[in-house]
């Protein structure tokens, strides 16, 4: 039996990758921790073996009978054996994160480096972009010799990479720093990998810059974990077919686009092909307000309307394998946009404005006013969606051409 070892593990994606990686070659199992428990724990481990995360990839190291050379050289453990002479460590950590910024096609050769975190992740990202050749690399923590207090200094960074667990769910949205703040940034790095985005990352996909995400580096090194388990060597083919597996079963299918373009009907037909759970906003607004929109509008006005749709919205984007479709207005706020491509791919369903129903609809009540209505939303709808897909024609075609721009099909 192997396992995963850590204070708070509810966020976890290790189990179904190793099941994954292992093809059922072992069992692995979430074994929360608390950290007045940990040393006992340790002496009469049940495991044959375990990755270890927050908090303890550094406390680990004194009760380890043995630890590998690059692990002793990173100061940081995070997958470890038990042996009969007792706990052997190693860091897979390094070439996940190696994999991550490969992936992410960041060079760290002759860069100033800004990181973000002193723990154990944070040991293992120095000595990878130390070994790749980076110029400069600066270390900021709250309370070590560079503070957050200090980021101003450090605007020349050009690679930026979050350890810290800011952003990570359930505090989605969360961020440390704001890149317009960087002006020299050419790419970032952040190794939560639940939200899939986190808020730093969106920032620099909005900017054009460079960004890879934790998913990437969580499966790298939990195959180079699972080659020390099993004792064999794996193809690095493995990561990407990994990696793009949990992507299609955790990452949300978000539809997008004016009141009448199709959401909830092809939301309906595209969660049944997928297996994922259908999300309409606007109905949990009506379920949870205790009466229809319009009456909405009418007894509260659209600002309490937009709330309650951003207190909606910030909840069903944290979750994961949904369908949601979002109301005709989701993206006019910016948080609703950070919350709905956090987890996932974001399809703007456009049809012709003669097609759209104005009936029942607050907002639209006729051709003209459905005419200023997009004009106004279309950048916002453009914005917040990875792709674009015309719903002119019929909806099993249009179901077809869903799943192929997402690469479902």
């Amino acid at each position: 039996m192997f396992g995963l070892i850590g204070e708070k593990l509810g966020h976890s994606y290790s189990k179904p990758i190793h099941q994954l990686l292992s093809g059922g070659a072992y069992e692995y199992e979430l074994v929360p921790v608390a950290q007045e428990a940990f040393d006992t724990f340790l002496k009469a481990c049940p495991l044959d073996g375990f990755n270890v995360t927050i908090p303890y990839k550094k406390r680990i190291l004194p009760l380890l009978a043995h630890i590998s050379e690059e692990a002793k050289k990173i100061g940081s453990v995070n997958t470890v054996i038990v042996r009969k002479d007792g706990l052997h460590g190693f860091n897979t950590d390094y070439a996940g994160f190696l994999f991550m910024a490969g992936n992410a096609s960041i060079d760290f050769c002759g860069k100033k480096v800004l990181i973000l975190g002193s723990g154990g992740t944070s040991a293992t990202a120095a000595a990878v972009v130390r070994d790749r050749g980076a110029r400069e690399v600066v270390i900021v923590s709250r309370g070590g010799a560079v503070t957050y207090e200090h980021l101003n200094r450090h605007r020349d960074a050009q690679i930026l990479v979050n350890t810290t667990p800011v952003g990570m769910y359930p505090n989605n949205g969360e961020s440390l720093m704001n890149l317009a703040d960087f002006p020299a940034c050419e790419g970032v790095l952040d190794v939560i990998y639940n939200p899939l985005c986190t808020d730093l990352v969106l920032q620099a996909r909005e900017k054009g810059i460079p960004a890879g995400s934790g998913m990437s580096m969580l499966v790298a090194q939990a195959k180079y974990a699972s080659e020390i388990f099993l004792g064999r060597i794996m193809d690095d083919g493995r990561i990407e077919s990994v990696l793009n597996r949990m992507l299609r079963q955790i990452q949300n299918i978000v539809l997008v686009g004016m009141p009448g373009s199709g959401k909830s009907t092809l939301g309906e037909r595209v969660a049944a092909l997928t297996g994922k759970t259908f999300v309409d906003i606007d109905l949990e607004i009506v379920r949870r307000a205790g009466k229809m929109i319009p009456q909405i509008f009418a007894d509260d006005g659209e600002p309490a309307f937009r709330d309650l749709e951003a207190e909606i919205t910030a909840e069903k984007g944290k979750e994961h394998g949904l369908v949601i479709a979002g109301g005709g207005g989701v993206v006019l706020r910016p948080e609703n946009r950070t919350a709905l491509r956090q987890n996932g791919k974001v399809v703007f369903l456009r049809r012709e404005l003669s097609a759209l129903p104005t009936a029942g609809r607050p907002l639209s009540e006729n051709l003209e006013t459905l005419r200023r209505m997009y004009e106004t939303r279309l950048p916002y709808y453009l914005a917040c969606s990875d792709y674009t897909v015309e719903n002119n024609c019929p909806l099993e075609e249009t179901t077809r051409e869903i799943l192929r721009v997402i690469g479902e099909k």
